[in-house]
């Protein structure tokens, strides 16, 4: 299927499961506006992702109707607007494209959703990422570098290796999850008072995430709080750092770019020190825009 070129201005959408964010761009790739809206996939009533995406841009930007849209994230998952296949690494850019689905929205305007990336592991098992890949591809632009490794830290952190300007391996950790369900509906975290940031209890936590007995070891953010080793007001510093520290322990780069929220990727930035690991940080946000302008201009040169 021929693709229409974004020629006068065109839309990217970042469309999750719980957010979504839409960005105005000029014809020469130039950022003219962006809103923010909690509208994820768990918003849309009876699948009407057209009508919920309209609402939005009806009332955001007078000339949508004209705009092409490239969009991203779980919209192209089983849950949201199509289901596009993902793309088997080692997976390039034109990859990317090649199974990206375009369509024409209802009123008249071509739409293209990018599709996520899989990798089969040594030993048989599959991995996934799905909006990741465009933030990986939006780093290589940034840095101009074919070969090199990124951590995407999040609630389900990715582990990504870049060999001449593909993505050629990719591994999952389920630790923001982990933590939210361990601090928010664990013994670990009941009763806790208000908690505060200490650097010196993160630096314990990573520290005491260099273990194999990950489940016994969890169990010490209980018995540090009965024997006085952490202060009850830091346990959540100390759960991050022992569940972060755990994560990046096997890790096999010597240096990694950290990619996404500066909060979160300070903490990474901390533990990759203690384990003397060369990290450099990268604005998710800043990578996501650079990969979707790459993948426009893929769209433009098919």
């Amino acid at each position: 299927m021929k693709r229409t070129k974004l020629s006068a201005g065109y839309l990217i959408v970042d469309w999750g499961t719980t957010n979504f964010r839409v960005f105005h761009m000029s014809n020469d790739d130039k950022l003219l506006k962006k809103q923010e809206l909690p509208l994820g996939l768990l918003h849309i009533t009876d699948g009407n992702f057209a009508k919920a995406l309209e609402n939005v841009l009806a009332d955001w930007l007078r000339s949508y109707k004209k705009l092409p849209i490239l969009m991203a994230g779980m919209v192209g998952s089983v849950t949201g607007w199509f289901n596009v296949d993902y793309v088997e690494t080692n997976a390039s850019k034109a990859k990317l494209i090649a199974t990206a689905h375009s369509f024409t929205l209802p009123w008249g305007a071509p739409a293209t959703i990018i599709p996520g990336v899989n990798h089969k592991n040594n030993e048989g098992s599959f991995d996934v990422m799905r909006g990741e890949e465009v933030q990986v591809f939006g780093l290589a632009k940034l840095v101009n570098k074919s070969l090199f490794n990124a951590v995407l830290p999040g609630t389900h952190s990715k582990h990504v290796r870049v060999v001449n300007s593909e993505i050629s391996e990719l591994s999952s950790f389920m630790t923001g999850e982990l933590f939210s369900i361990l601090s928010e509906h664990s013994i670990l975290g009941k009763g806790l008072p208000k908690q505060e940031k200490d650097k010196n209890t993160f630096i314990l936590g990573v520290k005491a995430g260099q273990t194999n007995r990950l489940m016994n070891t969890l169990f010490t953010v209980r018995t540090h709080q009965l024997f006085n080793k952490v202060n009850r007001a830091h346990v959540k510093e100390y759960l991050s750092g022992l569940l972060i520290g755990n994560e990046l322990k096997n890790l096999s780069f010597s240096h990694t770019f950290l990619v996404g929220g500066s909060e979160l990727c300070d903490n990474y930035k901390v533990a990759c020190d203690i384990l003397s690991i060369e990290s450099t940080y990268y604005s998710g946000d800043d990578c996501f825009l650079a990969g979707m302008i790459e993948l426009n201009k893929v769209i433009n040169n098919a």
